[in-house]
């Protein structure tokens, strides 16, 4: 037994009984009249949600781009666990592995709206309060940071529509807000599944010119063996999971101008990737502070600034043939921090113009260190890379009304980016310095726009349309890391990366002829140039040298990141929603979304190619009656790689969840619910050399929920 397998179980019950005593002593001071649960009466209209799509509130019926919010309400029907969860049965938006994120490998969670992801790093900006949550160096996102109790709503912009949120926003934006509490309240929740424990608990606090909430939330999870049942051997272990977060807010009317808040996040996560050998944990700290001034015109003046830093330990190995034995391949630390703000302000009813401006800066920084070449018992080469990356910009954009039925809208915004002190040291163990490079400085800048329509063509019905251009800049570890995967895949970095640039449209009908119905129908175009993605450079049919990777095991595969040329996505979205009279509920949404390879220059077999991780159909069904909802989700095939050799078969999983009902007592409620009901073996990734991974089996929860208060 290694020190890690006796130490870790301990480690885990004693982190689980420390949060629990830490949840229980959110409990408030005296509690306060029961909360009734969520009642699930009607669609909301259009007119009445307010999103921060372009930077500045505005209700959905007035963007001219496909939006969807996620309410409250919604999280609550939903089956799902963690925020990752919930997003899964977001038209549109998919995972490059759609894992649940207790078993998931960080670099498998990257989130993809139409069509354009397919590598670890999210072409999707994802905010928590404005502020990102994807990581500052890798470009990942760990979903299980922001507790699902806290969330108020998810706004989901598909598309780069949005000028106003700048470099890491190409395909679209994630923007989770949580609760702003004007009232005491407490909330506590246990959930026994059938391969885990879960609990969160909120404490809320406020008055009339303060509020606030503190909430924590733990995981320990047995897991699943994720290897598909016929490829399993001695090696394959359930990928179990364990973490806690915790979580606070402030918010104060420091005048009768001036808003301040502030919030933190604590995140601690420990995983095992499948196997005795490949475990990585994770520790992560978040803070922000800002301000809002109210002008006596009307406008605002809003500032942010936040800080992140983690530590981020993870191990690989290789697995033979036969799944029976492996050894380590490598062990990284990777240390990263990134700072940042942003000031915006915004001066509505400036006659017929709605007008925002504002500037925003990253900078982020990150070194790893990695031992990997094991031989006779022992890593013998010592590999450190790193840098420093600044992105900053500047926008403008206006909303004009043009009578009582037309809107345009229009925005531009300047980037700036800059990566500097870029390095690769390679040396032997104990010995000599293999190699020393320090890459050049690089730098650029790009001016991207986005144009409007917005048509009130009845009181029921509105067309829209927009036109945009955006960029994403590479992150630090596509610039300096390579990395190996499982299935004995090496991927070289790449530090001469240019950004990638997209070019996009679309047109849209929202069609609402009364409170219970909502029809929205998208179609969309895009273009992006100089994408980024993993190219296979040669597949290993016996152990050997292949440069760039350097040694690569047979069956292995040797990949770089390169600038492949140019892809193509277009789709048409659809999305009904019904609610009828009797308490029923019906909703489904389509996407079709084929996204190509339709220029690589220097690699003509590439043309043609679907982008690996994008389904050309994905569709959600939910059914809804007398407190219980049967959700449907279909995920087309899709390929796991550039050259479309691995190709990840197609799955319909269905789930059950009951409404929280009262049980004896007007505080306390319990739901029920079943994931996967059917037991589908349904593929998550299909590596080019066979290896099948699948999503969980059926599995069974009771959610049981003391609520107090607002």
């Amino acid at each position: 037994m290694t020190l890690r397998e006796a130490v870790l179980p301990a480690l885990r019950r004693t982190r689980r009984g420390f949060l629990l005593l830490a949840l229980w002593g959110l409990w408030p001071a005296a509690a306060l009249e029961a909360q009734d649960p969520v009642p699930a009466d009607s669609v909301i209209a259009l007119g009445e949600l307010i999103v921060s799509a372009l930077r500045a509130p505005t209700s959905v019926g007035e963007i001219p781009v496909n939006v969807t919010t996620v309410t409250r309400e919604e999280l609550r029907l939903s089956a799902a666990q963690t925020l990752q969860d919930v997003l899964q049965e977001v038209p549109g938006l998919n995972f490059r592995f759609p894992f649940q994120a207790g078993v998931a490998h960080p670099s498998w969670q990257a989130v993809t709206l139409r069509g354009l992801g397919g590598t670890a790093a999210s072409r999707t900006l994802v905010l928590v309060d404005g502020v990102p949550l994807n990581d500052p160096y890798f470009g990942w996102v760990r979903w299980s940071q922001v507790p699902v109790e806290v969330i108020e709503r998810i706004e989901i912009v598909r598309g780069g529509a949005t000028v106003s949120w700048g470099s890491q926003s190409l395909a679209g934006v994630v923007h989770v807000i949580t609760r702003s509490p004007r009232a005491g309240g407490f909330t506590a929740g246990l959930r026994p599944e059938d391969f885990a424990l879960r609990g969160d608990a909120v404490a809320s606090f406020g008055g009339d010119r303060a509020g606030g909430y503190v909430a924590g939330e733990f995981l320990d999870s047995d897991g699943y063996i994720l290897t598909e049942p016929s490829l399993r051997g001695a090696v394959d272990i359930p990928s179990a999971s364990t973490h806690a977060t915790l979580r606070a807010k402030v918010e104060i009317e420091a005048g009768e101008r001036l808003r301040i808040h502030a919030q933190g996040n604590y995140f601690d996560q420990d995983k095992d990737n499948a196997t005795p050998l490949r475990n990585n944990t994770t520790e992560a700290g978040f803070g922000q502070i800002g301000a809002t001034l109210l002008g006596e015109d009307g406008s605002t003046l809003a500032f942010n600034t936040y800080m992140q830093s983690q530590s981020y330990v993870n191990s690989f190995s290789s697995v033979d043939a036969a799944r029976d034995s492996e050894q380590p391949s490598i062990s990284q630390d990777v240390p990263s921090s990134g700072i940042g703000a942003n000031l915006v302000w915004q001066k509505p009813g400036l006659g017929s113009h709605n007008l925002t401006l504002g500037t925003d800066i990253l900078s982020a920084t990150g070194e790893a260190s990695e031992q990997y070449l094991f031989r006779d018992g022992a890593f013998t080469r010592r590999r450190e890379t790193g840098g420093d990356q600044t992105l900053y910009g500047f926008f403008i954009q206006d909303r004009i009304r043009l009578g009582d039925r037309w809107q345009l809208y229009g925005g531009l915004r300047f980037d700036r980016w800059r990566n500097a002190a870029g390095m690769r040291r390679v040396a032997v163990i104990g010995g000599d310095v293999l190699t020393d490079n320090a890459f050049e400085d690089r730098s650029g800048s790009k001016l991207s726009h986005n144009l409007g329509v917005l048509l009130d063509a009845s009181d029921a019905a509105t067309l829209r349309g927009s036109f945009y251009s955006g960029l994403r800049v590479p992150t630090l570890n596509e610039l300096y890391k390579p990395f190996r995967a499982a299935g004995n895949v090496v991927n070289e970095s790449n530090e001469a990366l240019n950004p990638e640039q997209v070019l996009g449209a679309e047109v849209g009908l929202d069609l609402q002829p009364d409170p219970t119905v909502l029809i929205r129908l998208t179609a969309f175009w895009a273009r992006v140039s100089d994408a980024i993605t993993d190219v296979t450079i040669q597949e290993a049919e016996t152990s050997g040298v292949i440069q760039p990777c350097g040694f690569v095991a047979a069956g292995g595969v040797c990949r770089r990141r390169d600038n492949v040329g140019t892809l193509r996505s277009v789709g048409l979205e659809t999305e009904i929603e019904l609610r009828p009279s009797g308490g029923w509920l019906l909703a489904v949404s389509h996407q079709f979304n084929p996204t190509e390879v339709t220029e690589a220059p220097g690699r003509p077999d590439l043309i043609g190619n679907e982008v690996q991780g994008s389904p050309a159909h994905r569709a959600i069904l939910r059914v809804g009656y007398g407190g219980i909802y049967v959700t449907g989700r279909y995920l087309g095939s899709r390929f796991d790689n550039d050259l479309n050799t691995g190709e990840i078969a197609g799955s319909f999983l269905v789930d059950l969840r009951t409404q929280p009902t009262r049980l004896f007592v007007d505080w306390l409620t319990y739901e029920l619910g079943i994931q996967n009901i059917f037991d589908t073996t349904a593929e998550m990734s299909h590596d080019a050399n066979g290896f099948i991974r699948v999503a969980a089996p059926r599995s069974w929860f009771i959610g049981w929920r003391a609520r107090f208060g607002g």
